[in-house]
């Protein structure tokens, strides 16, 4: 079962940097295909810059469930370091507490403001408004597994390992173990 967890838990990393790596290439794509339109031909192309828009959203926020995933985001990293050891697991925690609601809210009201969405992006051939937004519904699914997996991972290591790391606030995948392979 862990084994199936954890391939899991790679397919996930690696889905997300791969989508992450065309959303990119895409937004830069747009953006140097406008440029060139606008300035060197007198010419630019209309959906240019709304489609580089779209892609550097998605890539944003695709981008920050693989940073709750490998805990590289902001939650404070620095002023762990100055706290005393028994409270850093208790504010890891917190901290993947909040961001696990944050996604969830972003679930709900994603797919609630998905379905309530009307039109279309006319100089998009008419894409319905609803896709592009689709984004914020996935962002929350993503969020809710990454963070749920780090939750996941301390408590199980605090627990096997008697609470020694807990305390300490090393347990389970700390930004200085994370396997970046």
């Amino acid at each position: 079962m862990l084994d199936l967890l954890k391939m899991f838990d790679r397919w996930f990393v690696l889905s997300i940097r791969f989508v992450c790596v065309v959303l990119i290439t895409l937004m830069t794509i747009f953006v140097v295909y406008t440029v060139v339109m606008r300035y060197v031909f007198l010419n630019p192309p209309f959906w240019g810059d709304t489609l580089a828009v779209f892609a550097n959203i998605w890539f944003v926020l695709l981008a920050f469930a693989l940073a709750v995933h490998d805990r590289e985001h902001i939650a404070m990293q620095a002023f762990y370091e100055k706290i005393p050891r028994q409270f850093k697991f208790a504010l890891m925690l917190a901290w993947d507490v909040l961001i696990l609601a944050m996604g969830v809210y972003m679930l709900v009201y994603g797919l609630e403001y998905v379905d309530r969405i009307r039109g279309s992006y006319h100089e998009l051939g008419g894409l319905p408004k609803s896709v592009p937004v689709t984004v914020i519904p996935v962002f929350g699914v993503l969020t809710v597994l990454a963070v749920s997996r780090s939750i996941c991972v301390d408590i199980y290591s605090a627990c096997n390992r008697g609470g020694a790391d807990a305390a300490s606030g090393t347990a389970g995948v700390s930004p200085d173990s994370v396997d970046r392979s």
